[in-house]
Protein backbone atom coordinates (compact mmCIF):
# COMPACT_ATOMS: atom_id res chain seq x y z
CA UNK A 1 0.00 0.00 0.00
CA UNK A 2 1.31 3.45 -0.82
CA UNK A 3 0.18 7.02 -0.19
CA UNK A 4 0.77 10.12 -2.23
CA UNK A 5 3.80 12.08 -1.00
CA UNK A 6 2.61 15.42 -2.40
CA UNK A 7 1.38 18.27 -0.23
CA UNK A 8 -2.00 17.79 1.39
CA UNK A 9 -4.52 20.48 2.32
CA UNK A 10 -3.53 22.37 5.45
CA UNK A 11 -5.82 22.34 8.46
CA UNK A 12 -7.00 25.56 10.10
CA UNK A 13 -4.83 25.25 13.21
CA UNK A 14 -1.83 24.16 11.17
CA UNK A 15 -2.27 27.37 9.19
CA UNK A 16 -2.52 29.45 12.37
CA UNK A 17 0.67 27.86 13.73
CA UNK A 18 2.34 28.51 10.38
CA UNK A 19 1.29 32.17 10.41
CA UNK A 20 2.73 32.56 13.91
CA UNK A 21 6.01 30.95 12.89
CA UNK A 22 6.22 33.28 9.90
CA UNK A 23 5.74 36.31 12.15
CA UNK A 24 2.33 37.15 10.73
CA UNK A 25 -0.86 38.26 12.48
CA UNK A 26 -4.45 37.09 12.16
CA UNK A 27 -7.81 37.10 13.92
CA UNK A 28 -9.90 34.05 14.79
CA UNK A 29 -13.68 34.33 15.35
CA UNK A 30 -15.29 31.49 17.34
CA UNK A 31 -18.84 30.96 18.68
CA UNK A 32 -18.87 31.65 22.43
CA UNK A 33 -22.44 30.72 23.42
CA UNK A 34 -25.90 30.64 21.86
CA UNK A 35 -29.53 30.44 22.94
CA UNK A 36 -32.42 29.65 20.59
CA UNK A 37 -32.25 29.78 16.80
CA UNK A 38 -28.98 31.28 15.54
CA UNK A 39 -27.08 31.01 12.23
CA UNK A 40 -23.82 29.74 13.75
CA UNK A 41 -22.87 26.34 15.10
CA UNK A 42 -20.15 24.87 17.31
CA UNK A 43 -17.04 24.10 15.22
CA UNK A 44 -17.76 27.13 12.99
CA UNK A 45 -14.67 29.34 12.79
CA UNK A 46 -13.63 32.31 10.71
CA UNK A 47 -9.98 33.28 10.22
CA UNK A 48 -9.02 36.75 8.99
CA UNK A 49 -5.40 36.92 7.82
CA UNK A 50 -3.27 40.06 7.97
CA UNK A 51 -3.48 40.40 4.17
CA UNK A 52 -7.27 40.74 4.37
CA UNK A 53 -8.08 37.25 3.08
CA UNK A 54 -10.35 34.91 5.04
CA UNK A 55 -10.91 31.24 5.66
CA UNK A 56 -14.04 29.54 6.97
CA UNK A 57 -17.33 31.05 8.08
CA UNK A 58 -19.09 32.09 11.26
CA UNK A 59 -22.58 31.71 9.79
CA UNK A 60 -22.72 34.13 6.87
CA UNK A 61 -25.10 37.03 6.32
CA UNK A 62 -25.23 40.27 8.32
CA UNK A 63 -23.87 38.62 11.49
CA UNK A 64 -20.71 37.53 9.70
CA UNK A 65 -20.33 40.96 8.10
CA UNK A 66 -20.37 42.57 11.56
CA UNK A 67 -17.91 40.01 12.91
CA UNK A 68 -15.54 40.65 9.98
CA UNK A 69 -15.70 44.41 10.56
CA UNK A 70 -14.83 43.86 14.23
CA UNK A 71 -12.05 41.43 13.27
CA UNK A 72 -10.37 44.11 11.18
CA UNK A 73 -10.35 46.40 14.21
CA UNK A 74 -9.04 43.60 16.46
CA UNK A 75 -6.23 42.98 13.98
CA UNK A 76 -5.04 46.55 14.54
CA UNK A 77 -5.85 47.03 18.25
CA UNK A 78 -4.68 43.56 19.41
CA UNK A 79 -7.49 43.26 21.96
CA UNK A 80 -9.92 40.35 22.14
CA UNK A 81 -13.53 41.38 21.62
CA UNK A 82 -16.74 39.59 22.60
CA UNK A 83 -19.69 40.44 20.35
CA UNK A 84 -23.22 39.69 21.55
CA UNK A 85 -26.18 39.48 19.18
CA UNK A 86 -29.90 39.54 19.97
CA UNK A 87 -31.40 38.24 16.75
CA UNK A 88 -34.94 38.99 17.87
CA UNK A 89 -34.36 42.67 18.60
CA UNK A 90 -35.53 45.47 16.32
CA UNK A 91 -32.04 46.45 15.16
CA UNK A 92 -31.29 42.85 14.25
CA UNK A 93 -34.52 42.58 12.26
CA UNK A 94 -33.71 45.81 10.42
CA UNK A 95 -30.32 44.32 9.49
CA UNK A 96 -31.90 41.12 8.20
CA UNK A 97 -30.99 38.95 11.21
CA UNK A 98 -34.34 37.42 12.13
CA UNK A 99 -33.42 34.00 13.51
CA UNK A 100 -34.89 34.88 16.89
CA UNK A 101 -32.13 33.65 19.22
CA UNK A 102 -29.18 35.20 21.02
CA UNK A 103 -25.49 34.42 20.67
CA UNK A 104 -21.99 35.69 21.30
CA UNK A 105 -18.85 35.47 19.19
CA UNK A 106 -15.27 35.70 20.46
CA UNK A 107 -13.02 37.69 18.12
CA UNK A 108 -9.47 36.85 19.12
CA UNK A 109 -6.16 38.30 17.88
CA UNK A 110 -3.46 35.86 16.78
CA UNK A 111 0.08 37.19 17.14
CA UNK A 112 3.45 35.42 16.73
CA UNK A 113 4.53 35.42 20.38
CA UNK A 114 1.24 34.60 22.13
CA UNK A 115 -0.11 31.07 22.81
CA UNK A 116 2.14 29.64 20.11
CA UNK A 117 2.52 26.39 22.06
CA UNK A 118 -1.26 26.08 22.33
CA UNK A 119 -1.84 26.50 18.60
CA UNK A 120 1.06 24.17 17.82
CA UNK A 121 -0.62 21.53 20.01
CA UNK A 122 -3.94 22.14 18.23
CA UNK A 123 -2.20 21.71 14.89
CA UNK A 124 -0.62 18.45 16.05
CA UNK A 125 -4.01 17.16 17.26
CA UNK A 126 -5.50 18.15 13.92
CA UNK A 127 -2.85 16.19 12.03
CA UNK A 128 -3.32 13.16 14.30
CA UNK A 129 -7.14 13.41 14.10
CA UNK A 130 -7.36 13.66 17.87
CA UNK A 131 -9.65 15.92 19.92
CA UNK A 132 -8.24 18.80 21.90
CA UNK A 133 -9.90 21.38 24.15
CA UNK A 134 -8.91 25.04 23.72
CA UNK A 135 -9.47 27.07 26.88
CA UNK A 136 -9.64 30.87 26.79
CA UNK A 137 -9.71 32.90 30.02
CA UNK A 138 -11.33 36.27 29.28
CA UNK A 139 -9.96 39.18 31.28
CA UNK A 140 -10.72 42.88 31.42
CA UNK A 141 -10.23 45.30 28.51
CA UNK A 142 -9.71 42.56 25.95
CA UNK A 143 -6.93 40.78 27.79
CA UNK A 144 -6.96 37.00 27.68
CA UNK A 145 -4.88 33.89 28.20
CA UNK A 146 -5.08 30.53 26.49
CA UNK A 147 -4.29 26.90 27.34
CA UNK A 148 -5.15 23.55 25.79
CA UNK A 149 -5.97 20.12 27.17
CA UNK A 150 -4.95 17.25 24.90
CA UNK A 151 -6.74 13.94 24.54
CA UNK A 152 -3.90 12.44 26.60
CA UNK A 153 -4.59 14.73 29.58
CA UNK A 154 -1.65 17.08 29.02
CA UNK A 155 -2.24 20.75 29.82
CA UNK A 156 -0.44 23.02 27.34
CA UNK A 157 0.28 26.63 28.26
CA UNK A 158 0.20 28.56 31.52
CA UNK A 159 -2.86 29.56 33.50
CA UNK A 160 -3.26 31.44 36.78
CA UNK A 161 -2.71 29.32 39.86
CA UNK A 162 -5.74 28.06 41.70
CA UNK A 163 -7.99 27.67 38.69
CA UNK A 164 -5.89 25.26 36.60
CA UNK A 165 -7.42 22.20 38.27
CA UNK A 166 -11.01 23.43 37.86
CA UNK A 167 -10.44 24.47 34.25
CA UNK A 168 -8.70 21.18 33.50
CA UNK A 169 -11.65 19.23 34.89
CA UNK A 170 -14.19 21.22 32.86
CA UNK A 171 -12.03 20.84 29.73
CA UNK A 172 -11.87 17.07 30.26
CA UNK A 173 -15.67 16.99 30.53
CA UNK A 174 -15.94 18.99 27.30
CA UNK A 175 -13.66 16.52 25.53
CA UNK A 176 -15.80 13.69 26.86
CA UNK A 177 -19.11 14.90 25.44
CA UNK A 178 -17.91 17.20 22.66
CA UNK A 179 -19.90 20.17 23.98
CA UNK A 180 -18.41 23.63 24.56
CA UNK A 181 -18.64 25.37 27.93
CA UNK A 182 -18.86 29.03 28.85
CA UNK A 183 -18.21 29.69 32.54
CA UNK A 184 -18.81 33.13 34.03
CA UNK A 185 -17.79 32.61 37.68
CA UNK A 186 -15.27 33.02 39.24
CA UNK A 187 -13.69 33.92 35.89
CA UNK A 188 -15.09 34.10 32.39
CA UNK A 189 -13.76 30.99 30.67
CA UNK A 190 -14.61 29.56 27.26
CA UNK A 191 -13.85 25.88 26.70
CA UNK A 192 -13.95 24.86 23.04
CA UNK A 193 -13.58 21.12 22.26
CA UNK A 194 -12.06 20.84 18.79
CA UNK A 195 -13.20 17.51 17.37
CA UNK A 196 -11.66 15.62 14.44
CA UNK A 197 -13.70 15.52 11.26
CA UNK A 198 -15.33 12.17 10.42
CA UNK A 199 -13.50 10.15 7.79
CA UNK A 200 -14.98 9.36 4.37
CA UNK A 201 -13.30 6.34 2.76
CA UNK A 202 -14.02 6.28 -0.98
CA UNK A 203 -13.06 2.99 -2.60
CA UNK A 204 -12.70 3.49 -6.33
CA UNK A 205 -11.03 6.52 -7.93
CA UNK A 206 -13.19 6.70 -11.05
CA UNK A 207 -15.45 9.39 -12.45
CA UNK A 208 -17.93 9.50 -9.54
CA UNK A 209 -15.16 9.70 -6.93
CA UNK A 210 -13.89 13.07 -8.18
CA UNK A 211 -16.99 15.20 -7.45
CA UNK A 212 -17.79 13.01 -4.43
CA UNK A 213 -14.39 13.72 -2.86
CA UNK A 214 -14.72 17.45 -3.48
CA UNK A 215 -18.23 17.61 -2.00
CA UNK A 216 -17.25 15.40 0.92
CA UNK A 217 -14.44 17.80 1.79
CA UNK A 218 -16.76 20.79 1.47
CA UNK A 219 -19.27 19.38 3.97
CA UNK A 220 -16.65 18.53 6.56
CA UNK A 221 -15.29 15.01 5.98
CA UNK A 222 -11.66 13.94 5.93
CA UNK A 223 -11.54 12.31 2.51
CA UNK A 224 -9.52 9.21 1.71
CA UNK A 225 -9.31 7.81 -1.82
CA UNK A 226 -8.40 4.11 -2.17
CA UNK A 227 -7.78 2.38 -5.51
CA UNK A 228 -5.31 -0.20 -6.80
CA UNK A 229 -4.46 1.90 -9.89
CA UNK A 230 -1.95 4.70 -9.39
CA UNK A 231 -2.96 6.29 -12.69
CA UNK A 232 -6.33 6.97 -11.06
CA UNK A 233 -5.43 7.28 -7.37
CA UNK A 234 -3.12 10.29 -7.36
CA UNK A 235 -3.14 13.80 -5.98
CA UNK A 236 -3.31 15.41 -9.38
CA UNK A 237 -6.86 14.06 -9.73
CA UNK A 238 -7.73 14.47 -6.03
CA UNK A 239 -5.95 17.62 -4.77
CA UNK A 240 -8.53 18.13 -1.99
CA UNK A 241 -8.26 14.61 -0.52
CA UNK A 242 -6.56 14.19 2.85
CA UNK A 243 -5.05 10.87 1.76
CA UNK A 244 -4.71 9.09 -1.58
CA UNK A 245 -3.90 5.40 -1.14
CA UNK A 246 -2.89 2.92 -3.83
CA UNK A 247 -3.85 -0.49 -2.51
CA UNK A 248 -5.83 -3.68 -3.03
CA UNK A 249 -8.99 -3.85 -0.95
CA UNK A 250 -7.89 -6.48 1.64
CA UNK A 251 -4.56 -4.73 2.26
CA UNK A 252 -6.29 -1.39 2.69
CA UNK A 253 -8.68 -2.71 5.34
CA UNK A 254 -5.73 -4.43 7.03
CA UNK A 255 -4.07 -1.04 7.49
CA UNK A 256 -6.96 1.41 7.89
CA UNK A 257 -8.52 1.80 11.31
CA UNK A 258 -12.21 1.89 10.44
CA UNK A 259 -14.13 3.07 13.51
CA UNK A 260 -17.58 4.38 14.46
CA UNK A 261 -16.74 7.74 12.92
CA UNK A 262 -15.89 6.27 9.51
CA UNK A 263 -18.07 6.33 6.40
CA UNK A 264 -17.30 3.77 3.68
CA UNK A 265 -18.40 4.30 0.08
CA UNK A 266 -17.77 1.75 -2.64
CA UNK A 267 -17.80 3.11 -6.19
CA UNK A 268 -15.26 0.75 -7.75
CA UNK A 269 -15.07 -0.43 -11.34
CA UNK A 270 -16.89 -3.74 -10.82
CA UNK A 271 -19.32 -5.68 -8.67
CA UNK A 272 -16.69 -8.20 -7.52
CA UNK A 273 -14.54 -5.46 -6.02
CA UNK A 274 -17.59 -3.67 -4.61
CA UNK A 275 -18.57 -6.92 -2.89
CA UNK A 276 -15.12 -7.18 -1.34
CA UNK A 277 -15.28 -3.61 -0.05
CA UNK A 278 -18.73 -4.16 1.46
CA UNK A 279 -17.77 -7.51 2.99
CA UNK A 280 -14.76 -5.97 4.71
CA UNK A 281 -16.66 -2.82 5.74
CA UNK A 282 -19.53 -4.76 7.33
CA UNK A 283 -17.00 -6.43 9.64
CA UNK A 284 -16.10 -3.01 11.06
CA UNK A 285 -18.11 -0.61 13.24
CA UNK A 286 -18.30 1.93 10.38
CA UNK A 287 -21.17 4.37 10.83
CA UNK A 288 -22.13 4.14 7.15
CA UNK A 289 -21.51 1.60 4.39
CA UNK A 290 -22.78 2.36 0.88
CA UNK A 291 -22.39 0.69 -2.52
CA UNK A 292 -23.23 1.93 -5.97
CA UNK A 293 -25.11 -0.28 -8.40
CA UNK A 294 -28.37 -1.23 -10.06
CA UNK A 295 -31.11 -3.03 -8.14
CA UNK A 296 -30.10 -6.25 -9.88
CA UNK A 297 -26.46 -5.84 -8.89
CA UNK A 298 -27.44 -4.99 -5.31
CA UNK A 299 -29.63 -8.10 -5.07
CA UNK A 300 -26.77 -10.25 -6.41
CA UNK A 301 -24.23 -8.81 -3.96
CA UNK A 302 -26.60 -9.24 -1.02
CA UNK A 303 -27.18 -12.89 -1.92
CA UNK A 304 -23.42 -13.41 -2.18
CA UNK A 305 -23.03 -11.86 1.26
CA UNK A 306 -25.60 -14.31 2.67
CA UNK A 307 -23.62 -17.17 1.14
CA UNK A 308 -20.53 -15.81 2.87
CA UNK A 309 -22.28 -16.04 6.24
CA UNK A 310 -23.43 -12.47 6.81
CA UNK A 311 -26.58 -12.16 8.90
CA UNK A 312 -29.57 -10.15 7.70
CA UNK A 313 -28.88 -7.56 10.40
CA UNK A 314 -25.41 -7.03 8.93
CA UNK A 315 -26.69 -6.78 5.37
CA UNK A 316 -29.35 -4.29 6.49
CA UNK A 317 -26.54 -1.84 7.33
CA UNK A 318 -25.72 -1.55 3.62
CA UNK A 319 -27.04 1.49 1.79
CA UNK A 320 -27.58 0.20 -1.74
CA UNK A 321 -28.34 1.46 -4.25
CA UNK A 322 -26.33 4.25 -2.71
CA UNK A 323 -27.61 7.80 -2.28
CA UNK A 324 -30.96 9.46 -1.73
CA UNK A 325 -33.51 9.08 -4.52
CA UNK A 326 -33.49 12.54 -6.12
CA UNK A 327 -33.72 11.35 -9.71
CA UNK A 328 -29.97 11.84 -10.22
CA UNK A 329 -28.65 11.10 -13.70
CA UNK A 330 -25.30 12.83 -14.19
CA UNK A 331 -22.12 11.93 -12.34
CA UNK A 332 -22.29 15.16 -10.36
CA UNK A 333 -25.95 14.62 -9.43
CA UNK A 334 -25.16 11.09 -8.25
CA UNK A 335 -22.38 12.52 -6.07
CA UNK A 336 -24.85 15.03 -4.61
CA UNK A 337 -27.29 12.23 -3.76
CA UNK A 338 -24.52 10.25 -2.02
CA UNK A 339 -23.30 13.25 -0.01
CA UNK A 340 -26.88 14.03 1.01
CA UNK A 341 -27.22 10.49 2.38
CA UNK A 342 -23.90 10.81 4.19
CA UNK A 343 -25.07 14.02 5.83
CA UNK A 344 -28.32 12.37 6.89
CA UNK A 345 -26.42 9.46 8.43
CA UNK A 346 -24.09 11.88 10.19
CA UNK A 347 -26.76 14.17 11.59
CA UNK A 348 -29.76 11.87 12.05
CA UNK A 349 -28.19 8.43 12.38
CA UNK A 350 -27.48 5.69 9.88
Amino acid sequence: MSCSEEARPQGLFAEIAGLQQAGRRAVLATPLWSVGSVPLRHQSRLLLRDDGSTRGTIGGGPLEAQVLAAAREVLVRDRLQVMEFDLAAGDAADAGMVCGGRCAVMVEPIVPDRAADVYAAAAQAERASEPIALVTVLGDEGRHSKVALTAHGELIGEIAGGIAEAVGGAAADALGDGRPRFIEEPLRVHIDPVLPRPRLLIFGAGHIAEPLALMGDLVGFRVWIIDDRDEFANRRRFPWADEVVVSEVPAAFGTLSVDEDSYVVSVTRGHVMDEEVVAHALRTPARYVGMIGSKRKVATVKERLRQRGFAEADIARLHAPIGLDIGAQTVEEIAVSIVAQLIRARRLGA
